[in-house]
């Protein structure tokens, strides 16, 4: 993050949006809707939740010349807005490797929410600042697959491989990037959970499907793991075995998407 007399840093910023969203987003959206067979009101919900925060917080520390922000009411009720469409999209996320894709945005989707509210609780800018600078990877991903597109790092792999290193590094340097020591860490390990808890609920949901509950302990695992599979905290070969949706089971043609998971059908 940048200090509120930088001007040239937040133009640069915005201009950065700006060129993503109107040659990128603006074009996609209808194109990832149609092919991931998602809802139009989804995608625009998540994009202009995040934005409205991320220029609510710019707007207020260049106007006000201040450092130290703290959220509103309209800012903890947009990031839960933002991480509840976050969790729709994310649970058919197919681009990329879905084992390391889809734990970055999940983990996104639970923490920023719960990390604004604790910010408003507690009146905590340094937590509202993480929550903010969490949204930037959304910048930094995209940077990341043009730069790994054009020059030779990853040169003779595919898109798909590119998606899948930029999302989880991307999240890590937004996160680096609020400047609080230890939030890129706290990340990191929370996104290694997230990681292992769908791998934990794919498994423990076959184990005991179809299996009568004999303690009220067995009938309460159960439920939180329907209440986990419902909110897409597992594997989409699992998902696939008890969601009946069309965007987890259709052939795609995407260049994120690998072949193995373009071809998928049931």
């Amino acid at each position: 993050m940048y200090s509120s007399t930088d001007l040239p840093a937040l133009i640069c910023h915005l201009s950065a949006y700006l060129a993503i969203i109107f040659y990128h987003t603006r074009q996609q959206v209808g194109i990832y809707s149609k092919t991931f067979s998602k809802h139009n009101a989804y995608l625009y919900l998540h994009i202009v939740t995040g934005l409205t925060e991320l220029a609510r917080y710019h707007v207020i520390k260049v106007r006000f010349n201040r450092e130290k922000i703290l959220p509103e009411p309209i800012d903890v009720l947009s990031c839960f807005i933002w991480g509840c469409t976050s969790l729709y999209l994310v649970k058919s996320l197919r681009r990329g490797d879905p084992l390391t894709t889809r734990p970055p945005y999940q983990t996104g989707a639970i923490l920023r929410p719960v990390i604004s509210i604790a910010s408003y609780l507690l009146q905590s800018p340094d937590l509202h600042k993480v929550s903010i600078s969490a949204l930037d990877s959304f910048l930094y991903a995209r940077l990341g697959i043009f730069f790994f597109y054009y020059t030779p790092y990853l040169r003779g792999y595919s898109t798909s491989t590119m998606y899948s290193i930029s999302i989880p590094l991307s999240a890590i340097i937004a996160i680096h990037e609020s400047g609080v020591r230890g939030a890129s860490v706290v990340f990191i390990l929370a996104m290694a959970g997230v990681a292992k808890l769908n791998e934990w609920v794919s498994y423990r949901s076959r184990v005991l499907e179809g299996a009568e509950p004999k303690s009220y302990i067995e009938l309460l695992e159960k439920q939180v793991i329907a209440a986990l599979l419902y909110l897409g905290f597992a594997d989409l070969d699992r998902l696939r075995e008890v969601a009946k949706n069309e965007a987890l089971t259709k052939p795609l043609t995407d260049e994120y998407v690998p072949a193995v998971e373009a071809e998928t059908q049931l």
